[in-house]
C-alpha cells in the first residue's frame, strides 16, 4: 500500500502545458503512456499515445492533445483532452492500464482513481492554478 500511496501522492503535483485552451464544461485528460506506471521506453509511449489518439479521435470531436508533468519534472507523458463521460473515461482509461486520471468540471481539477483500489476521487484544485504559465 505504501508504494500506492506515493503513486497517488505524485499524481497529485502536476502541471499541464496545452496550446488550446478546453471550452468544454467537463473533460478527462487520459494518457496512454506507462501502463500501471511500469516506466517504458519513449518509443513504446510514443506508439501506445498514437494509437490512443486514433481510438479517441474516431469516437470524440474536440480532442485536443495535453502535456502532463510533475511540478518538480520528474516524470512527463503526452496525452489528450477529451469531452467525454466520467464513466467512459475510467473505462478507456482502464483499457489502456492508466491506474488513474485527470478529470475537469465545473474549473475543478479532480484525481480519480482507475485501477488503483483503495483511494477516492480527490479534488486538487482550481484547474487553471495547474496550468503552465
Amino acid at each position: 500500500m505504501c508504494e500506492k500511496k506515493s503513486l497517488w501522492c505524485s499524481y497529485q503535483s502536476v502541471v499541464f502545458n496545452l496550446q488550446q485552451h478546453p471550452v468544454y464544461p467537463c473533460f478527462a485528460i487520459l494518457t496512454a503512456f506507462n501502463p500501471r506506471s511500469i516506466v517504458l521506453s519513449n518509443k513504446e509511449n510514443l506508439s501506445r499515445h498514437h494509437q490512443l489518439e486514433l481510438v479517441l479521435k474516431s469516437q470524440y470531436q474536440g480532442v485536443l492533445p495535453i502535456s502532463c508533468s510533475a511540478s518538480d519534472g520528474q516524470w512527463q507523458e503526452l496525452g489528450f483532452v477529451v469531452p467525454m463521460p466520467l464513466a467512459c473515461a475510467c473505462r478507456e482509461a482502464a483499457r489502456w492500464e492508466q491506474n488513474a486520471i485527470y478529470w475537469v468540471e465545473g474549473n475543478n481539477l479532480f484525481l480519480v482513481p482507475v485501477l488503483l483500489k483503495g483511494f477516492e476521487a480527490q479534488r486538487l484544485g482550481d484547474w487553471p492554478s495547474f496550468l503552465y504559465t
